[in-house]
């Protein structure tokens, strides 16, 4: 049996982008993973510049010389025949893939042809078929030897419910090299029953299902267990790309001054709060993108990569989402859902203006209400889009796609009459993008196929926090100069504000040329190219009233415009990389070598990248990847904004304010970051699969090392306050005061945004799948992850709250090394899929089982490694003078390891979903989380203390083609 030949991953004219009728061809959106060489740490750009672009000239000048000194056989082999439904109908614009390299197009008749040389050609090739809202046709074939011509007609059957076997899990691309990467069909879109993409996402190995949960921001992580900023970086790093263009949240500043609160940096505005019913926050400032904002609707197809990415892609940490939405005719496609308090009504259609000509036009609207016993907390999302794709040429070897679209999220949030002093949050956030893609597929010696992109997009978002406060009469401070200053005194109880407006601006462009050919019996899919992007925030920025402000920022915030700074960054990367595939002692390898080059705000970075595959047999490969990734930070890092804090000098209220006074000192500082630098993840893996007959069981290993990761951290510095002392009152009755002249030094902490995180995360994935069992009408699907995460602040810690007087020392403060942690989870999700074609029914049960859960902190020594002088000098500690007797004043409480399995048994939860297609045009669902009502007990001291899973969800979807 031949080994099938691992791909490159792609989507077709009706199912997304390539084309061209001769000639070869390279992946849509995601290349062949990576494996990688070495690493480089970032230096400053003078000192890189000369070193690493020379190195990437001259492995571009190696990828054109070899194409170039390559000739071609003139003869050929024509692939040939007719494309058509289940009917007999001619498609038209059907795409048909030949051996990676070589597509073609179907005309009106649904008549393709297709030339291929006969140099090195197997004697066996794979044919893939593809049309959109049509089953995938894979075929094998023989190459005769007698003939220059091979007709192959087929037929596209509905992807429907009457299909043999039908698709409701991620399953791994069979095109990939690597075992990290997942691919999420149309099918297994309309059987999941998601809202949004976060929904979606969840039929990945490793995420848990849950109840869908839009009252707040979604963000997705890949492969850690790590919680806090930690977890909120590798969301960051998750690269996300829709139709070629990325979808980032580098423009996002929607957040407070990160270092007004160094424990809780990077926050929005807070959470929403009524009664005893709490909020997410609606934003997520130096986080993920906020999934709610992408439906499901018009998806045609999900690629998610895990491991390492391929080297056209840059500014990426943790892996990929590469989405590809309907490109093609299609008929009318409905569906309504409804669920709890969510609503979901979405409609798309593909028209066929004339044959080079298509036009996709959806439209989707959400409603989710908390409690529909009231209409306190709602979510609200319209979104639409049109996707114009053209064909140019007499062979229709040009493409271009147009798309455009709209979307509006509104986190509403009401307040009771009855209720008026609650918390009031509200988001709203409105986007433009658009995105253009040219594809022209031409044989020369620099490309076979070259893709320019451009895309943009601009938004309008706006973050409220409303809250009636009674903190008492309070002093305050609106000067944003340094110096002494008189304040006021704020009313005892008022309604504070807060908002943030801002106005994301993001613009990038790509430059991507293939190349095939074939060194003896080697191919070699050679690319390279390059990007460039823009983001930047012209919003109005933090709006804050200091004489109403809310009570956990009495006098410390000031007003911030983004529009008068203009923060903006600008990045740019190109890279080379190759797809080498033969043989190697009769034993098939397939390579994916590449080398990336990125300039992030001052700083350069060489990512190499491997990807491999190993064939032992027919049926059993080695995959193994290395490769080196880099996130850069995002505007909210790198502008935070001014730090205000106001010193109390004089503080005497009267209940008069006319003979009251508040003088202060207020300190400025204006630069409040510290040399932020891109993130970097160095990734490993290994893996083994087999795959026989239909049946794929496949095994992973890998080591992931985060470091640089962006967080606040504090510092010591001082300052000299004047003293003032009171000297009665004036003849107004206004109090009188004067400066003694002396000064009183003062040792604060001062955060900075600064790379300090360190983050290392391992693991191993367990996949297998079986196909339907005809007996029982029934295919499997298991996957198990065990996932360990350790990580820690590398930088120390001083506790500026707990001063220490030793004056002969000038000793202030201690400084101590932080905390370290770990943290893992074992789980896994059995998915078993009854299938009657016949019928077209489809009954899935998903069972989840979280086998091990664990949190453990290590010892940490209650002795100092340094301590804060008077002049806010950080002096270290010598290793061998650690325990001297001297420093006995520093010591703090030890902190003891500790280690926390919880829960302390494994539990397990059951998932259903039923589906019934009434004809061709009608589908009817119901789904059902936590279908049993599963929620065991933890008990404490004999009591219960909290019960796991989530209550029961149900829903019901009509779906309609017409």
């Amino acid at each position: 049996m031949a080994v099938p030949s691992p791909r490159p991953s792609w989507n077709l004219c009706g199912s997304s982008e390539t084309l061209r009728l001769r000639g070869r061809r390279r992946p849509l959106y995601n290349s062949p993973r990576l494996f990688v060489i070495s690493l480089n740490k970032k230096q400053p750009r003078a000192q890189l510049l000369p070193m690493r672009l020379p190195l990437l000239a001259m492995l571009l000048t190696v990828v054109l010389s070899s194409g170039a000194v390559l000739g071609q056989d003139t003869d050929e082999l024509t692939l040939h025949g007719v494309v058509s439904n289940a009917d007999g109908a001619p498609l038209l614009n059907a795409t048909v893939r030949v051996q990676e390299n070589h597509v073609a197009l179907t005309d009106t008749t649904g008549y393709y042809e297709l030339r291929v040389p006969r140099n090195g050609l197997p004697t066996r090739i794979d044919v893939e078929v593809r049309y959109v809202g049509k089953r995938t046709h894979r075929a094998t074939l023989q190459v005769p030897e007698d003939s220059s011509r091979l007709r192959h007609d087929v037929r596209l059957p509905a992807l429907d419910l009457y299909m043999d076997e039908v698709t409701v899990t991620a399953e791994r691309a069979r095109e990939s090299v690597s075992n990290s990467t997942y691919i999420i069909d149309r099918a297994a879109v309309e059987q999941s029953q998601a809202f949004t993409l976060a929904g979606l996402l969840q039929l990945i190995p490793g995420q848990s299902i849950t109840n869908p949960s839009l009252q707040g921001a979604q963000t997705i992580n890949f492969r850690t267990d790590a919680s806090g900023p930690y977890s909120r970086n590798n969301a960051f790093g998750v690269g996300i790309f829709m139709n070629g263009r990325e979808i980032n949240n580098n423009a996002n500043m929607q957040g407070l001054n990160p270092v007004e609160n160094p424990r809780v940096p990077f926050r929005s505005l807070e959470g929403g709060r009524f009664g005893d019913r709490e909020y997410e926050t609606g934003d997520t400032p130096g986080g993920g993108f906020d999934l709610r904002e992408i439906p499901v609707g018009n998806i045609e197809e999900v690629e998610v990569v895990r491991g390492v990415a391929s080297a056209e892609h840059g500014d990426i940490l943790e892996g990929g989402v590469f989405i590809e939405t309907t490109a093609g005719q299609s008929p009318w496609n409905a569906h309504l859902r409804r669920s709890g308090g969510e609503f979901n009504l979405g409609v798309n259609k593909g028209f066929q203006i004339s044959p080079r000509h298509i036009l996709n036009a959806s439209l989707d609207y959400l409603r989710s209400n908390d409690d529909p016993r009231d209409q306190i907390k709602t979510f609200n999302r319209i979104s639409s889009s049109l996707l114009w794709t053209s064909y140019y040429g007499s062979d229709r070897d040009i493409r271009n796609t147009l798309s455009l679209s709209y979307r509006t999220n509104v986190d509403g949030f009401k307040i009771d009459p009855d209720f008026d002093t609650r918390k009031r949050v509200f988001y709203r956030d409105q986007r433009v993008s658009f995105s253009n893609r040219l594809r022209l597929a031409a044989e020369n010696v620099l490309y076979d196929e070259m893709t320019l992109s451009a895309s943009g997009s601009w938004a309008r978002s706006k973050s409220l926090l409303n809250e009636y406060v009674n903190p008492g009469v309070q002093p305050g401070n609106d000067t944003k100069q340094e110096g002494v200053n008189e304040g006021f005194f704020i009313p005892p109880n008022y309604r504070g504000k807060r908002k943030i407006l801002g106005e994301p601006v993001s613009l990038s462009a790509r430059l991507k040329l293939n190349r095939a050919v074939r060194v003896g019996d080697w191919d070699l899919n050679l690319a390279y190219g390059g990007d460039v992007s823009f983001d930047a925030n012209y919003g109005a920025g933090r709006l804050i009233n200091p004489r109403r402000p809310v009570p956990r920022n009495i006098s410390s915030s000031r007003s911030t415009s983004f529009e008068a700074r203009r923060p903006a960054l600008v990045q740019g990367g190109a890279y080379v990389e190759s797809t080498v595939s033969g043989t190697i002692g009769g034993h098939k390898l397939v390579s994916t070598i590449g080398l990336r080059g990125d300039s992030q705000h001052g700083y350069e970075t060489l990512s190499p990248r491997i990807n491999t595959r190993f064939y032992l047999t027919d049926h059993l490969s080695l995959t193994g990847a290395y490769g080196l990734q880099v996130k850069s930070p995002g505007l909210i890092h790198l502008y935070p904004g001014a730090d205000y804090r106001d010193y109390a000098l004089l503080n005497s209220y009267t209940g008069d304010v006319g003979e009251s006074v508040y003088l202060a000192y207020t300190h400025v500082e204006r630069d409040v970051t510290d040399n932020v630098q891109p993130m970097r993840s160095r990734r490993l893996e290994a893996g083994l699969e087999w795959s026989a007959q239909g049946t794929t069981i496949s095994t992973t290993a890998y080591r992931n090392v985060t470091d640089n990761g962006i967080t606040v951290q504090r510092r010591p510095e001082h300052i000299n306050l004047p003293v003032y002392e009171m000297q009665g009152q004036g003849a107004d009755g206004a109090p009188e005061f004067v400066d003694t002249g002396d000064t009183e030094r003062v040792v604060y902490p001062q955060g900075y945004v600064t790379n300090a995180l360190y983050t290392r995360n391992w693991g191993v994935e367990l996949t297998a799948s079986t196909p339907k069992i005809e007996v029982i009408q029934t295919s499997f699907s298991l996957n198990l992850s065990y996932n360990q995460s350790y990580y820690y602040n590398r930088s120390n810690s001083f506790n500026a709250t707990d001063p220490v007087t030793k004056p002969e020392n000038e000793i202030r403060y201690g400084v101590y090394p932080n905390t370290k942690q770990k943290s893992g989870r074992l789980q896994g999700t059995l998915t078993s899929t009854h299938h009657i074609s016949d019928l077209g029914l489809l009954l899935t049960l998903r069972t989840e089982a979280f086998l091990y859960d664990y949190e453990r902190t290590l010892d940490n020594s209650n002795r100092a490694v340094a301590y804060v002088n008077d002049e806010a000098e950080i002096v270290p500690i010598p290793e061998g003078e650690v325990d001297d007797a001297r420093f006995d004043v520093l010591d703090r409480a030890p902190s003891e390891g500790t280690f926390r399995h919880y829960p302390p048994f494994a539990y397990f939860n059951l998932h259903a979903n039923i589906s019934k297609d009434i004809g061709k045009a009608v589908r009817l669902s119901f789904f059902a989380n936590n279908v049993l009502n599963l929620r065991p007990r933890v008990w404490k001291n004999g009591r219960p203390k909290e019960r796991l899973n989530q209550p029961p969800y149900v829903g019901m979807e009509l779906r309609l083609t017409l």
